[in-house]
């Protein structure tokens, strides 16, 4: 199927986030998507989290990139919702009727994953619709979820929002967490810091399975500027 239609249509509102510390440097990056007003970005929690860090957005075809502020933090469903100031008005990508979510349905992705700065765009099914130990839904996707598309939206192949992309929703998350929080320069082995080894493996790790959590979990914003309708229309 050609999906080149769809990408030009959803690419100005899908910007890639780096978060930077105190001195400058890149800590974090992940995927952002204009959502329910067009000035705020739904993203992953554990894409921004962190004490005193700058969060900068990037859209498709705009050289700038942009400060966003952090408007709303939800750490038991991992979202968040941002405010950025552009001066090109944005249009916040379509929800799909909840009635239309199948399992077995065709389903697309688009993102940043790894260190990529263009917009990268996957196919896969949404291979199964389960709740997991805390009894959240969770969608399971056939595709190819890499670190770096947390936070991008997935999709009907008509570009309707179904969920949020989550690449940190891994088996034994919880021990893989503690690798990538591991300090560099611990462990070497013949001159190579196998730290950076261990991390690099986790954060190139394909197992062909993917994780997004419903769009009916992102969160409403607490003012008057974003209302429940302006999220379900």
């Amino acid at each position: 199927m050609d999906y080149s239609g769809i990408v030009e249509q959803i690419r100005p509102s899908i910007a890639i986030i780096f978060v930077l510390d105190g001195v400058g440097s890149i800590v974090s990056k992940g995927s952002g998507f204009v959502f329910g007003k067009n000035d705020v970005l739904v993203t992953c929690n554990h894409v921004i989290a962190g004490e005193g860090m700058t969060v900068m957005v990037k859209f498709p075809g705009n050289e700038n990139f942009l400060k966003a502020s952090i408007v709303i933090h939800d750490d038991e469903h991992d979202l968040a919702l941002l405010k950025f100031e552009d001066d090109r008005s944005r249009i916040p990508l379509g929800k799909a009727d909840p009635g239309s979510i199948k399992e077995g349905m065709p389903v697309i992705f688009s993102g940043y994953p790894l260190d990529l700065v263009s917009l990268a765009t996957h196919q896969g099914i949404l291979s199964a619709i389960i709740k997991d130990a805390k009894g959240i839904t969770t969608y399971l996707i056939d595709g190819t979820v890499n670190s770096g598309n947390s936070g991008c939206p997935l999709m009907t192949i008509d570009g309707k929002v179904i969920g949020v992309v989550n690449a940190k929703r891994r088996e034994r998350s919880d021990l893989l967490y503690k690798v990538e929080e591991m300090k560099t320069g611990a462990v070497a082995l013949h001159g190579i810091d196998l730290v950076e080894v261990y991390q690099a493996l986790i954060s190139n790790l394909q197992l062909g399975i993917g994780f997004a959590v419903p769009c009916s979990y992102i969160p409403r914003h607490i003012d008057s500027e974003i209302t429940l309708d302006d999220l379900d229309n």
